[in-house]
């Protein structure tokens, strides 16, 4: 996990110090922490400190934010709009994204003797405290969010009149999802193919595979692909390639991870045999990685 909190540090406190927040970003990390999700946390990277909880609202600018139905993002500006409850909310400019959990859980009962004297110690849910955020597993990864404990307060009114509070904040610099790969990347150079929907027609875009790994693999795309328009997050795509001294052609199905510099990262979700769409198992998946490794350019990166 990449550890973004080097040292415990104070957020801007005035509006002339506060940087603009890219919606783009925001509307990944909502994606995977999004209102109603469950999570787990640890406090003061403490892994040995594993405590759960749950997504209650956001706090965007200082509003109370309580569902998104309909979130959607602007590509090409990063505003950011969805419905709140039956108001729609558009927000142009961002300067600051708050995650907000109920303080009080049963999950310090779980906890062993020596965890909760521990956690006691060194506090949980209390102002100053970083506290490392991950969402439930999908497709094999982990989206991991590092935050600090901005405050805590009671809320008085709304949906969660009488319940205290976590606001937690993100520093805008290390607004991202960490990539958690469970196993080691293979680097590769491979020729690819992706299938994408374009207006409710296929269109085929030429790039490289430049890795993979037991779940997913990343694709850079050619200068004269992303003037033509990059795959959206979240959307639907085909991968082929022909294996390395192979005459057989692969088509992998998958879902756009992540988007960043012209390179995408697609986690897998089933392969083409046939005509059908199969799930991938284990033994299709290491048939592919065992062939790619007899490419001579292929080599391991943690």
């Amino acid at each position: 996990m990449l550890s973004f909190f080097k040292n415990k540090k104070e957020f801007p406190t005035s509006s002339q110090d506060k940087e603009v927040l890219d919606g783009r970003t925001i509307f990944r990390l909502m994606r995977h922490f999004y209102v109603g999700a469950k999570l787990q946390y640890y406090p003061e990277y403490q892994k040995n400190i594993v405590l759960d909880s749950v997504v209650i609202a956001y706090a965007i600018n200082d509003l109370l934010v309580y569902s998104t139905t309909d979130l959607r993002c602007d590509d090409s500006n990063g505003i950011l709009e969805f419905f709140d409850q039956t108001q729609k909310r558009v927000f142009k400019k961002i300067t600051s994204f708050r995650i907000v959990l109920p303080v009080f859980s049963q999950s310090e009962a779980k906890l062993d003797y020596i965890r909760r004297e521990e956690l006691l110690k060194i506090g949980g849910l209390v102002k100053g405290n970083v506290i490392t955020l991950m969402a439930e597993q999908s497709g094999g990864q982990v989206p991991v969010l590092e935050t600090i404990v901005e405050k805590r307060i009671l809320l008085k009114e709304g949906f969660y009149a009488n319940q205290t509070v976590a606001l937690l904040e993100v520093d805008a610099a290390t607004l991202m999802l960490s990539d958690q790969r469970a196993h080691l990347r293979l680097k590769t150079n491979i020729p690819t193919t992706i299938q994408v929907s374009k207006r409710g027609e296929y269109a085929l875009l030429s790039c490289t595979m430049i890795d993979f790994s037991d779940r997913s693999l990343r694709l850079q795309i050619g200068a004269e692909n992303v003037a033509e328009g990059m795959p959206k997050e979240g959307g639907k795509l085909i991968v082929s390639f022909n294996l390395p001294g192979q005459s057989e052609y692969i088509s992998l199905l998958g879902e756009v991870f992540r988007i960043e510099a012209g390179a995408i990262v697609v986690m897998l979700t089933g392969f083409v045999k046939g005509g059908q769409s199969i799930e991938l198992g284990q033994i299709e998946m290491l048939k592919i990685k065992a062939n790619l490794l007899q490419h001579a350019g292929a080599n391991l990166a943690k």
